[in-house]
């Protein structure tokens, strides 16, 4: 899973945890419904990767500019693949 370009917008305000969580958990739960991984695995994996990019969001996400715009992208995707490549460009 890539944590994105993070956050390449131009205006918006700061990304704070919650909105850098919410990304990270809709990515890893769009890419897990793709492979039809059960509610446990989604719930694991979930987990595990809010933990690895708590290690990482300082340097990739928070405090990066992001836009209402691209969080309703992130709410509505219908594939990891589209937040990539449509909410943050």
């Amino acid at each position: 899973m890539s944590f994105l370009p993070l956050l390449a917008v131009a205006c918006g305000h700061p990304a704070s945890e919650r909105e850098c969580n919410e990304i990270v958990e809709r990515i890893t739960v769009l890419e897990l419904s793709a492979v039809d991984a059960s509610a446990e695995t989604v719930a694991k994996e979930v987990s595990l990767a809010k933990e690895a990019m708590r290690r990482e969001s300082h340097k990739r996400c928070v405090g990066r500019r992001i836009t209402d715009q691209a969080m309703a992208c992130v709410r509505t995707a219908k594939s990891a693949k589209q937040i990539e490549e449509e909410c943050f460009r």
